[in-house]
């Protein structure tokens, strides 16, 4: 049984365990006719109370650490035992506590927090690289949905939520908000969790699809759980296409307009097949007629080198190289010089691993990238470092940004939450997915399979 498979049998429980009358309401309700404007009337209220504390007396400087522990006192909910509320208080803290020590070691080394995107708001047609460069949207074939709406999840950024055929403007119950409905919404969480995505995009998600949920009129004899499943697989579609860009198409263009050598730079942490991952790239492009040669700017891992060299000989192209503990960047200038010298179509660099908390290794790469000036560059992510993959992700933009991220090790038993949680989190699409161990196990990435992949 899939993972969602699992979700759909929970809910749909859920669904049939709950008095009706505790998810929705009779249509001439007060409840009904208030719709939305409840959850609107809360945050009215709020912003009252925020503007009574505005009138506060400022608070001294050396206050601010008792005044958060004050804030931080929420009441847990009442039915939670004594020990697992001391157990949630203690990780709250922990939390807390790690977060601000990560603050203060990213603001000593000089990171930079990266603006999002504007997400789905950017003409796709002009869509730009991080040096300037136009990227080829992939195009989707119109889905021919009605009732789309856009929720807001942060400025300029926001997730399409489609409810589907199970609502109706007129004459159903209408959906209120509620214990039933937190329950419902719950099950979807530990759902979306158990297949590795973050909760920051978890919680994003299901803040956009409760506020559509609720106010909305569920159609007679329509199954909550398939409105609820159908209107999560759109959302999460949403996020996975937001700025995609064909690779292909985008390299073609790059070439045809004479930009050429198209440089392609691919970065990331240890282990993550970075390596494999430029040999199956590398395999692509000259199946598609182009010429290539790879630099194996690796001079640290040992029979990196070795491994490259390995890989073209195979492929049949050409492999710029020194020895074990060069001049990285060096290495990656001759390539270029070589390509251009030579006509060659694309320069492939394959650098080495590098921790996103290693400021001397981050800074030696981003020499790399001053000297080769790359035309992409690509984060290359395992698959099945789940979140770990994420915060690798979000650390790497905030040095060195990059214009999409290849998945690998698709082929495993990764459960793909980590594709979705990098989309959202860097505002970067997954471009190509690593979905086995050959040279043609590379694809153009598609929101549709890795959700298929999901729902399997």
């Amino acid at each position: 049984m899939g993972l969602f498979d699992r979700f759909k049998k929970r809910l749909q429980e859920a669904v049939d365990d709950t008095d009706i009358d505790a998810l929705s309401a009779p249509l001439d309700s007060k409840e009904a006719k208030a719709g939305k404007s409840t959850q609107e009337e809360v945050v009215e209220e709020e912003w009252d109370d925020i503007e009574e504390i505005q009138e506060v007396t400022p608070v001294e400087e050396d206050e601010w650490d008792e005044w958060d522990d004050e804030l931080n006192e929420t009441p847990l909910p009442v039915g939670l035992s004594k020990k697992e509320r001391k157990r949630i208080e203690s990780t709250k803290k922990s939390e807390e506590k790690q977060s601000k020590k990560t603050a203060k070691e990213e603001k000593k080394r000089g990171l930079k927090e990266v603006g999002r995107v504007k997400g789905s708001k950017i003409d796709l047609q002009m869509m730009r690289s991080t040096t300037g460069r136009q990227l080829v949207a992939v195009k989707a074939a119109p889905k021919g949905s009605t009732g789309v709406k856009s929720v807001e999840i942060d400025e300029g950024r926001d997730i399409k939520i489609d409810l589907g055929g199970g609502v109706v403007e007129s004459g159903g119950r209408t959906i209120k908000d509620g214990g039933a409905l937190d329950e419902l919404l719950e099950e979807l969480e530990w759902a979306l969790l158990e297949a590795d995505m973050s909760s920051d995009a978890v919680a994003e998600v299901l803040a956009a699809l409760r506020k559509e949920l609720v106010g909305s009129q569920l159609r007679k004899g329509a199954n909550l759980a398939k409105v609820v499943e159908a209107s999560l697989k759109r959302a999460l579609h949403t996020l996975l296409e937001a700025d995609y860009w064909d690779f292909n198409a985008t390299v073609d263009g790059m070439i045809e307009a004479g930009d050429t050598p198209v440089v392609i730079m691919l970065v990331g942490v240890n282990g993550t097949g970075k390596t494999t991952t430029t040999a199956k790239i590398a395999y692509r492009l000259k199946n598609e007629g182009r010429t290539v040669v790879a630099a194996a700017a690796d001079t640290f891992r040992a029979g990196a080198i070795e491994q490259l060299e390995t890989h073209c000989e195979r492929i049949g192209i050409k492999c710029i190289s020194s020895q074990r503990g060069g001049d990285a960047a060096a290495i990656a200038r001759d390539a270029v010089e070589s390509a251009k010298a030579k006509g060659v179509d694309v320069v492939l660099v394959d650098t080495a691993g590098r921790m996103q908390n290693k400021t001397n290794l981050m800074n030696e790469l981003n020499k790399v990238h001053r000297v080769c000036q790359p035309h992409l560059v690509l984060f290359v992510g395992d698959a099945l470092a789940g979140n770990d993959a994420v915060e690798q992700a979000v650390q790497f933009q905030k040095i060195l940004n990059f214009d999409g991220a290849v998945l690998a090790k698709m082929d495993t038993d990764a459960k793909g939450g980590a594709g979705l949680s990098i989309a959202f989190s860097t505002s970067r699409p997954i471009v190509l997915a690593g979905i086995g161990q050959e040279y043609d196990d590379l694809i153009q990435f598609d929101p549709d399979w890795l959700l298929d992949q999901l729902w399997a």
